[in-house]
């Protein structure tokens, strides 16, 4: 035998059916049925300062203080690379100028 769905088999499909019913709760389903999701979403919000300390996240500040200190060291090093491209070049200057003495005496 099969089950029936309806309470009332005589009704037509569009009365007072399951569906019918179903589709005349008052809010979502997901406000009234509790999940794991919003379980732990609670917990983070509630926890959410305590984790990142405890586990050493980076936070947006923390990724902002990083850009700098990356944006400033490269203006360092290229700052340094300069200073090493002079450098080099009043070596050969100076190198030059000892082969020159070295040939004349």
């Amino acid at each position: 035998m099969y089950p029936v769905i309806n309470q009332n088999p005589n009704q037509n499909a569009t009365g007072d059916s399951f569906w019918d019913q179903f589709s005349q709760i008052s809010g979502t389903i997901e406000s009234r049925i509790p999940t794991f999701d919003k379980s732990l979403d609670a917990y983070f919000d509630q926890n959410f300062a305590a984790i990142i300390e405890e586990w050493d996240l980076v936070t947006d500040s923390d990724l902002h203080k990083l850009e700098n200190r990356l944006a400033s060291v490269s203006d360092e090093i290229s700052s340094l690379y300069a200073g090493k491209m002079t450098l080099e070049g009043r070596a050969k200057k100076l190198d030059d100028l000892i082969s020159s003495l070295e040939k004349s005496l």
